[in-house]
């Protein structure tokens, strides 16, 4: 017979003699059974109990059945060679007695029920007469169901010579049966043990079918399992629809098909199992032998990944994510791939957006560059070529009043205070456009500073202010963190300017400036870094206040909550106050109550986070 390589999942036939071998390396493709990798569980735990016993068995497996049958039961063949039974129809065991075994075999196998009878074969050729006695019980598959008959056989002749020669004995009166005697092996028996010998061989028969029995029905039920288990995965990857989940073979031919595939490329599974998967990808992958490129990863390095576009059904485009993995046999060798796309259309056409809106947002990155430098070219401006003839405004204003004051009326006199008071404005609105200019940025060095010594400087620039006002500013436990000094000068002096200018009038100043270190985590209403330590600068005033209701418009630029006639001012100053902050990465907030003071909240990152 023609010898074809194997898998190699066939350890029941290791250890089984002659005959194991012989079905090891027959072409079964052909025969009714098929592949004898694909052999059902319960034919070859069957066969793998026959060819490891030394006592004579045989099996007929299938409608049609097979015959098996292991190496003690070859000497009982006879006629000085050994038949091409195995892998053959029941007949080829011996045709001059299938006519008396076969309907006990058709009976077994539509019934179910054990059955056991005796044969004698006539002498033939110099043969001695033979007695056979056989015993033939059902064999069950993988479902439970009878597919075959299995069968024990034992020759007693012997038995029967001893039963005869015991029967002779036993007219004899005076005869000594209990005398033992040798056999022609050179064994003591006698009638008696000869007796015993047949009975334990039909003990034997009954236990060995029991045992049978019992292994085959584990064998269908474990096999049962197995069969639940893979029926739930593959239906399990068979409902997956968010992925295409494929099985080529080594070709890679599709052989298996998921309704996620379906979904995502558009073909139902009859138009695409048995073509090859090139068939997915454009024809400029095609043509650059992609598909085989991408198998030939996936043999080398066990997977291949690869993100591209993929053609669907209707021959439009989508983005798929995919993952080649390369399946092996017990030999490492490969023998087909599971092959895993995702359809990532939509993230690719978001990540397409993000990168359009990158490049938009580089270029606005450049234009705000362009405007901040047209807006340092207007500070620059503004503190040379506007400043200089407003001082020249001022001065002029001022010879004229002091000079001509005899000369002017009434009228003229209330004008020119009025042009002045106007000119001064002027100042200070360039003067606080400059300083908010200054902090549109974070040029400037970090330095660690004690914010007591910084407040101290600024205090000296008030000091005048602070006297007229009997103002006490009290610095409680000042921090010391990582800040731009020019920056938190102005930060100060624009918060104590306020408190001068928006004291009650006749009442004595009093400003606190608290200092302690708080998490970010603890933060939960302001937008800071979970993970960072602040430094939280709390500043209060005894002044006039403000309603609640105006907590956040106050950081405004240009907001006023009061006429410039009551209080003076730009609106402009605790804009300037909300910039430092934010230069800094840190947060501001407000708390006020009419005519009961204000408290303003800073929190600074401290050094090192």
């Amino acid at each position: 017979m023609k010898k074809t390589p194997k898998k190699t999942n066939l350890l029941f036939l290791d250890g089984g003699g002659e005959i194991g071998e012989i079905i090891r390396t027959m072409d079964w493709e052909k025969s009714a059974l098929g592949d004898i990798g694909a052999w059902p569980t319960s034919l070859c735990a069957t066969l793998g109990i026959i060819l490891h016993s030394n006592f004579p068995m045989l099996l007929f497996w299938g409608k049609d059945p097979i015959c098996f049958y292991n190496d003690a039961f070859i000497p009982s063949l006879g006629r000085g060679g050994m038949p091409p039974a195995v892998g053959n129809k029941g007949m080829a065991v011996g045709p001059e007695i299938w006519d008396f075994i076969g309907p006990s075999i058709q009976e077994v196998s539509r019934t179910g029920r054990p059955i056991s009878f005796h044969y004698q074969a006539e002498p033939n050729g110099g043969t001695e007469e033979s007695h056979w006695t056989y015993n033939c019980s059902a064999a069950y598959d993988d479902n439970g169901k009878v597919n075959g008959v299995f069968v024990t056989c034992s020759e007693t002749m012997g038995i029967i010579k001893a039963k005869k020669e015991l029967q002779i004995n036993a007219d004899q009166p005076h005869a000594m049966i209990q005398k033992p005697r040798p056999n022609k092996n050179g064994n003591i028996q006698n009638g008696v043990d000869s007796g015993i010998g047949l009975d334990d061989q039909r003990t034997f028969r009954k236990e060995l079918d029991r045992q049978v029995s019992e292994r085959t029905a584990k064998l269908v039920d474990l096999n049962k399992d197995l069969k639940k288990r893979e029926q739930r995965y593959h239906q399990m990857v068979e409902e997956v629809q968010d992925y295409s989940i494929l099985y080529l073979n080594r070709k890679g031919i599709v052989e298996n098909w998921n309704k996620g595939a379906s979904k995502i490329k558009g073909y139902k599974a009859k138009d695409i199992i048995g073509k090859n998967f090139s068939i997915f990808y454009t024809e400029k992958d095609r043509e650059e032998g992609l598909p085989q490129k991408l198998l030939e990863l996936a043999v080398k390095h066990n997977r291949a990944l690869q993100e591209g576009w993929r053609v669907r059904k209707d021959n439009s485009l989508f983005w798929a994510r995919v993952v080649i993995t390369a399946i092996h046999n017990k030999k490492n060798e490969v023998i087909g791939f599971s092959k895993v796309t995702h359809d990532l259309t939509e993230k690719k056409e978001s990540d397409d957006a993000l990168k359009i809106k990158k490049v938009e947002l580089e270029e606005k990155n450049i234009e705000l560059q362009q405007m901040n430098k047209e807006l340092e070219s207007f500070a620059y401006i503004s503190s040379h070529d506007l400043q200089e003839p407003l001082r020249k405004i001022q001065i002029f204003a001022s010879r004229i009043s002091e000079k001509e004051h005899n000369a002017l009326s009434e009228n003229g006199k209330y004008l020119f205070k009025r042009m002045q008071l106007s000119a001064e404005r002027m100042q200070a609105l360039i003067d606080d456009l400059l300083a908010y200019s200054r902090t549109h940025n974070m040029k400037g060095d970090f330095k660690k500073t004690d914010l007591g010594d910084l407040i101290e400087e600024v205090k000296q620039e008030f000091s005048e202010e602070l006297l007229q006002k009997n103002a006490v500013i009290e610095i409680v436990d000042p921090c010391t963190i990582n800040i731009i000094p020019f920056q938190f000068k102005q930060l100060f002096y624009n918060l104590i300017s306020n408190s001068l200018k928006f004291s009650h009038p006749g009442k004595p100043l009093h400003v606190t400036i608290d200092n302690e270190l708080v998490k970010g985590a603890d933060l939960k209403d302001l937008d800071l870094l979970k993970d960072r330590t602040y430094c939280l600068i709390t500043y209060s005033d005894n002044g006039i206040g403000f309603d609640q209701q105006y907590s956040d418009k106050i950081f405004e630029i240009f907001q006023r909550l009061h006429g410039k006639t009551d209080y003076p001012g730009t609106g402009i100053g605790l804009a300037i106050i909300k910039r430092i902050v934010e230069n800094h990465k840190g947060a501001v907030t407000a708390e006020g109550k009419s005519g009961k003071g204000a408290t303003f909240n800073i929190y600074i990152p401290t050094k090192g986070n």
